[in-house]
């Protein structure tokens, strides 16, 4: 199954466009409320983003995106990960990720910066496309200074300066060059902490954990057998299965358990599918199935879930 055509996803076109905001031909879109007198209001102030971000629900985003934590906080699960984003945090958040946002402080003053495809980010450096990749694996926040973070919001700034001036003859040319200041000013910040992990003796154990959980990624909503993952790794699914316990004091076949019921919830509350569509699409071999498992695990049926 096509992991980005199943869900009802939050495009770069339905967000807000106010004095807050502002976009590029659909390709890039910005966002801040550090002028706005109540911060929240006017960057909540769409009812489709409100229903994202105020949904009690999963929901999956399609895009590359960035927030910037200046004040307050911010608490959201990210791919069944809780991160409370504070004072000068930075978080990253992947193409297919499913997320919730769980509260915001009203003081919370912060800045998006949001990328239609990963193809608008750079990758032409080999180094800098490895430390980002590397430190994705483990991390999905940076906490910074006082002086890294006024330097990226700087870089942000520059960039929002383009955006609201009327385009130019070289206006795609400086935004991209602002966007690779800004990618390789973050993967510059990101080194250390690659450096420090690569100095680190990795255990053959977690080298097994991070590939299983980049196959989950991959194949979750096609392949629930431990067997499968384990093939792929070229070991037993005994022995992968007590290796992701030591790690994560969880089981291999909790781990896709739990990655198939949140994408299961994403799909039933996103009002698009009904039970057996969505058991279709999670390659379940009949609804039936799908209902005991989906039940076992939430302690309702799907379509009692879909419902509630």
């Amino acid at each position: 199954m096509p992991q980005d055509s199943t869900l009802n996803t939050l495009n770069l076109n339905m967000l807000p466009f106010n004095e807050q905001t502002c976009a590029y031909h659909n390709e890039l879109f910005l966002a801040d409320n550090f002028d706005a007198p109540n911060h929240l209001p006017d960057l909540l102030n769409n009812p489709e983003i409100l229903a994202f971000i105020t949904s009690p629900y999963p929901f999956k985003v399609q895009f590359a995106m960035m927030h910037l934590c200046l004040d307050g906080y911010i608490r959201i699960s990210q791919n069944l990960k809780e991160h409370t984003l504070q004072r000068n945090c930075l978080l990253i958040v992947t193409p297919g990720s499913i997320g919730q946002c769980l509260e915001i402080s009203p003081d919370c003053r912060i800045a998006i910066i949001a990328f239609a495809t990963v193809n608008n980010l750079p990758e032409g450096n080999p180094q800098s496309a490895l430390i980002m990749r590397k430190f994705l694996i483990d991390n999905a926040m940076l906490q910074l200074s006082d002086r890294e973070m006024g330097e990226m919001i700087g870089f942000y700034h520059q960039i929002r300066q383009q955006l609201v001036q009327p385009e130019r003859l070289f206006t795609h040319e400086i935004i991209n060059s602002y966007i690779q200041i800004f990618y390789y000013s973050l993967c510059q910040l990101m080194s250390p902490y690659i450096e420090q992990q690569d100095t680190r003796h990795v255990s053959r154990k977690k080298q097994i954990f991070d590939q299983f959980t980049l196959l989950l990624k991959q194949h979750y909503t096609q392949e629930r057998s431990i067997g499968f993952y384990a093939d792929k790794l070229c070991i037993t699914p005994k022995y992968l299965s007590q290796v992701i316990h030591d790690i994560s004091g969880h089981h291999a076949s909790e781990w896709i358990r739990d990655y198939v019921i949140l994408e299961a919830k994403a799909l039933l509350k996103c009002g698009k599918y009904n039970v057996q569509q969505v058991s279709d699409l999670l390659n379940f071999a009949n609804q039936s199935f799908f209902g005991s498992y989906f039940k076992k695990a939430v302690g309702c049926s799907p379509s009692a879930y879909q419902n509630s």
